[in-house]
């Protein structure tokens, strides 16, 4: 899903949580969680293209370029994936606060992976960020991806 789309989805559940009353630290945290996870995006394709340029890498990742990379490897997101959730459930143990922006990052994922089916996207790389690293490092040039 398109961080456009996380942003309308993030305004709802603020719209929601507030008409419940909910604290507003408690709203900022969710919802700027739920969106800015995304930032992931732009670690990956300045880390890959060495490129700063955010018009590039939106129309990178709105397009399916990201998908037929030549070096055919799998985009490495470090935010969207179990393992991240995990920490941030631990961490949470220890900082009340982190558990809002479990919740937060949990809508992100959840709001992904009810739109992967519509993308050529596979669903490994919203779940697992060490199966996507070991996919790259045994993956060879030319080789289907899924």
């Amino acid at each position: 899903m398109m961080p456009d789309k996380h942003i309308i989805w993030g305004v709802i559940i603020a719209l929601g949580m507030f008409l419940l009353g909910f604290p507003l630290i408690t709203i900022l945290l969710l919802v700027g969680a739920s969106i800015l996870i995304d930032v992931d995006h732009l670690f990956y394709y300045v880390a890959r293209f060495k490129n700063y340029n955010l018009v590039k890498m939106n129309k990178y990742f709105r397009s399916d370029a990201h998908l037929e990379d030549p070096a055919n490897l799998l985009p490495i997101l470090i935010f969207h994936n179990l393992e991240t959730m995990l920490l941030l459930g631990v961490l949470s143990i220890f900082f009340p606060l982190m558990t809002t922006v479990w919740i937060g990052i949990l809508f992100h994922l959840i709001l992904d992976w009810i739109t992967m089916p519509t993308t050529r996207y596979p669903l490994i790389i919203k779940l697992s960020l060490i199966e996507v690293i070991l996919e790259n490092k045994n993956r060879k040039r030319g080789e289907p991806r899924w």
